[in-house]
């Protein structure tokens, strides 16, 4: 799969020829030599698959701070206040530095892969038997293309690429591309009923005009439908620094990772885990459905692990995010001034005048600040276009933060929370255990309508359930507008 990076190369369709003889190539095998061509053609997907996973990869090394708006026609959406985040760490010697940043990026490919695996895996069906896939010949071609690829990201990106890359334009570039393909295997008639060799033909074609628009996009030229497909192109300007005075700060309070951490988990566990796993039980069926009965037990619990792999990664993904956002913050105070410092990536974030900070309000509704004995503190900063809505901490010791900034806090004591909504969010929960407990053990319904009710009651229901529980229990928290 091409790179981002844009590479010196032969002008002119001559300097094409080897790319298109290299991808000829697998057609001429099958028609001369008796290649298999359902193998070529689970060696493509796997192909367009890696490069999923490669750009997630690229992505966190991107040096380009992000797009702040998305253009029209992009495949992904990635939206999280991490894309703000300056600064970057070296991890070892011999990779680039790692943004923090990037990490939404890497993250925000892994669910379109799933997508893109189960499509592919629809279409495919009824072109190659599923033992396509366990073949040593497509093990082998498999491990030769990680190789390939892996050896060409370090010589064409790692070494200078990631310095005029941003993170949109490595994962956009092959979501665009692999989202292509699964268009044209679609809307292609007959397609599923041509055979291997048909698929085959297709997917090549696909891959050509995939290479030939990367190709034209490294000489400045291309069509409209080339151009999409090379990815975006726009050139980001770096950010400008914080200004810091180069004294030493006069205060300093920090963050409780603890909290942070918890804060996060609590978060992404409560309010995004029942939406962001649709898509994966989605996923998930589909890929049951296409192993078949016959599959042996060892594939089914393998494409489950899989799956819950995934989903458990996308999750770690989320709560991490937002420690790093977080988690390593120093407040600092300079003078009349308060920074907002990174102390893992020794880097300044943001600063605001002391006096301009307003609408102060200790954050009610968030439960690790009540456990742990921490707190959260909202404020406005800024005026016009630059004003905005941040929250300090939590930290450990609110009343050094409220006088060291200046803020205008009657008290950093939270009012008791309501138990009358928690006690109906909690017998709610309790409840639904004690049913499924009760449906699992007891002789009322057979196995299979159990998992096939549980599957279909749970796909939908599942995240209705969470929204209204999730409103109940924020009635128990004082009202956050005072």
């Amino acid at each position: 799969m091409p790179s981002p990076t844009r590479l010196e190369r032969p002008s002119g369709f001559p300097g094409f020829v080897p790319i298109l003889l290299a991808n000829l190539l697998p057609l001429v095998g099958v028609l001369e030599l008796g290649w298999d061509p359902a193998m070529l053609v689970v060696i493509y997907a796997i192909e367009f698959l890696f490069s999923f996973l490669l750009a997630g990869a690229k992505a966190l090394f991107a040096q380009r701070p992000p797009r702040a708006d998305r253009e029209d026609g992009t495949v992904l959406s990635v939206s999280s206040e991490l894309t703000d985040k300056r600064g970057s760490v070296e991890l070892v010697s011999w990779l680039p530095p790692f943004y923090p940043r990037n990490l939404p990026f890497a993250t925000a490919v892994v669910v379109p892969a799933a997508w893109f695996v189960v499509v592919i895996g629809i279409v495919f069906s009824n072109v190659f038997a599923a033992d396509a896939i366990s073949r040593p010949e497509v093990a082998v071609s498999v491990a030769a293309l990680i190789v390939g690829q892996s050896i060409g990201t370090w010589h064409d990106y790692l070494r200078d690429g990631y310095e005029t890359a941003s993170p949109y334009s490595v994962v956009e570039t092959p979501a665009r591309q692999a989202f292509f393909l699964t268009f044209v295997l679609i809307a292609t008639p007959g397609i599923t009923a041509a055979g291997a060799a048909v698929v085959l033909v297709v997917v090549v074609l696909v891959k050509l005009l995939v290479e030939w628009s990367a190709y034209r996009a490294t000489r400045g030229d291309g069509g409209r439908l080339t151009g999409w497909l090379s990815g975006p192109q726009a050139v980001i300007e770096p950010l400008d620094p914080v200004c810091v005075p180069d004294d030493d700060p006069d205060v300093r309070v920090q963050t409780d990772s603890r909290a942070v951490l918890y804060t996060g988990a609590f978060h992404v566990f409560g309010r995004l885990a029942p939406f962001l796993a649709m898509p994966f039980a989605f996923a998930w069926i589909l890929s049951l459905a296409f192993l078949g009965e016959e599959a042996s037990p060892v594939v089914a619990v393998g494409a489950t692990l899989v799956v819950f792999g995934l989903f458990v990664g996308v999750l770690t993904g989320e709560v991490l995010t937002f420690f790093l956002r977080y988690g390593p913050l120093e407040y600092r105070r300079y003078d009349d001034r308060l920074v907002a410092y990174d102390v893992l990536l020794s880097e300044p974030q943001w600063s605001t005048p002391v006096d301009v900070l307003r609408d102060v309000q200790v954050v009610p509704d968030r439960l690790p600040d009540r456990l742990l004995g921490t707190r959260t503190v909202a404020v406005t900063a800024g005026w016009g276009d630059g004003e905005t809505r941040r929250e300090l901490g939590p930290v450990t010791d609110p009343d050094t933060l409220v006088e060291a900034f200046e803020l205008p806090v009657r008290t950093t004591a939270l009012e008791p929370l309501d138990r009358r909504p928690a006690a109906v969010v909690a017998a709610c929960l309790g409840g639904i255990v004690v049913t499924v407990a009760v449906l699992a053990v007891g002789p009322w319904i057979s196995p299979g309508a159990l998992l096939f009710s549980g599957l279909v009651y749970g796909l939908f229901g599942i995240p209705f359930v969470a929204l209204v529980l999730r409103v109940l229990w924020e009635q128990a928290y004082p009202d956050r507008s005072d």
